[in-house]
């Protein structure tokens, strides 16, 4: 699989982002230390994950995918909601991060959480910005 996040997106997310850092694209289904299902939306969520690069990842992330920014993990199990080919772009009209293949929109606002500086036990959830 591969990501690609545009220019736009690269521009919206540039104050979470430094150097050393770990990525994760989370398909919350429910099932982990980032998940808060119905946190901002009941419908289909994804989260744009950023963790320093010396936090262990939890065991459920055990698959990695490319992309223009690095290495993006995601649970392997969950790879049926990905597609082979993505595309994260930020549209400014809505104020929305669509993640989007060639074939439709997996999902029409990937919700950004900067977990820098925080253990996984005891998540603040005041951190995402959706």
């Amino acid at each position: 699989m591969q990501l690609t996040v545009t220019p736009a997106a690269k521009e919206r997310l540039a104050r979470y982002l430094k150097a050393d850092q770990k990525l994760v694209l989370d398909f919350d289904d429910g099932v982990g230390p980032f998940s808060d299902l119905g946190n901002c939306s009941l419908d289909v969520n994804f989260k744009f994950i950023i963790l320093d690069g010396s936090q262990p990842l939890p065991a459920d992330f055990d698959a990695h995918f490319s992309s223009n920014l690095g290495e993006i993990y995601y649970k392997s199990y969950t790879k049926p909601q990905y597609a082979e080919k993505m595309k994260l772009d930020f549209e400014p009209t809505y104020f929305t991060m669509p993640l989007k293949s060639p074939l439709a929109t997996l999902c029409d606002n990937v919700e950004v959480v900067d977990l820098t500086n925080q253990q996984f036990e005891h998540l603040e959830r005041t951190t995402h910005d959706c």
